[in-house]
């Protein structure tokens, strides 16, 4: 039936692919294909069957499933135009993903993971099996990722773990996380490149902070932390913290004040986990305040990709 309340004829059913706002394809299913039918609509009620829920505001509507924006539309005049396109061909009653596909949801699944790693995790059957190619274009990294200059590199030897650490306090937040915290502080290996990350309420806990990680893995790892590399701001340069490393043989390196390259390390691994974050967090359509779970799911992550600095092997 339709508006004028006169019924119209249903030729066929089937399913209809469109590649969305975001690039990925998506299918929906149970279309009805009706001939007198200018336009194309969706219906909200099997969308909500389906188990999605929409938001809408400023002109926008977003159709969500679970932490996932799977469709927008924009208002036009008085009605809600879907951002995306119908996919025509064969493609379009193929219910198997293509390469591209296939790579781009990696790609998000992995925190925007490069396309580089995307096929070495593949070849290493990493990938539920799945073979990738080239990763096309991808929003969301020209989003998060961009950067300034590079500044020149330092080297550094290490023979074995907590032989050298790069830390970092980052912070603070402009949004506080759901638990509060304002501040995160990274902690890498620079023999493995395994980072840690805390979140933190204020400055003055990175001292406690890092005894509980020294404890940590000392313990785990059966070894001692030989040397530290931090910047030359009052958290980790205070009397308790000096007298600390002082008593328990870790020597300091200190960087220049007004400096951070001359902490490379630890300053480019805050950068990889604040681009994921912000990837996912736009990708996902959550809202600020869960940049802590983003970054504590880039940290697992991070530990379980393909690291340059070790020849591609994983930090885990």
């Amino acid at each position: 039936m339709i508006g004028n309340d006169q019924s119209s004829c249903v030729s066929g059913i089937g399913s209809v692919k469109i590649k969305m706002h975001d690039g990925v394809v998506r299918t929906l299913t149970e279309v009805r294909h009706v001939p007198d039918m200018s336009k194309n609509l969706i219906s909200l009620t099997t969308l909500d069957l389906g188990g999605c829920q929409f938001v809408g505001g400023d002109g926008v509507l977003k159709v969500v499933k679970g932490a996932l924006v799977v469709m927008k539309a924009h208002q036009v005049g008085r009605l809600y135009v879907l951002q995306g396109s119908t996919v025509i061909g064969t493609a379009a009653v193929s219910s198997s993903m293509s390469d591209s596909e296939v790579t781009r949801l990696w790609h998000m699944r992995l925190g925007h993971m490069s396309e580089r790693g995307l096929t070495l995790l593949s070849k290493r059957g990493l990938l539920s099996g799945q073979s990738t190619s080239k990763l096309e274009f991808c929003e969301r990294c020209l989003f998060g990722k961009q950067k300034r200059i590079s500044f020149n590199s330092g080297l550094h030897r290490t023979k074995g773990t907590l032989d050298y650490i790069h830390s970092d306090l980052w912070g603070p937040a402009r949004v506080p996380s759901k638990g509060g915290a304002r501040y995160m502080l990274t902690f890498i290996d620079d023999y493995s490149r395994k980072v840690w990350v805390y979140f933190m309420k204020k400055k003055s806990d990175v001292f406690v902070t890092f005894k509980q990680w020294k404890a940590l893995v000392e313990k785990q790892t059966g070894k001692k932390i030989k040397r530290l590399r931090t910047s030359n701001g009052l958290e980790f340069c205070d009397g308790d913290f000096n007298k600390f490393c002082k008593d328990e043989g870790i020597v300091r390196h200190l960087t220049v004040r007004g400096t951070p390259q001359q902490n490379g390390v630890a300053e480019r691994m805050n950068r990889t986990l604040l681009e994921k974050v912000r990837c996912m967090l736009s990708n996902s359509g959550l809202s600020n305040d869960f940049w802590a779970e983003a970054a504590s799911t880039a940290c697992y992550l991070v530990n379980r990709s393909p690291n340059a600095s070790i020849d591609c092997k994983t930090p885990e």
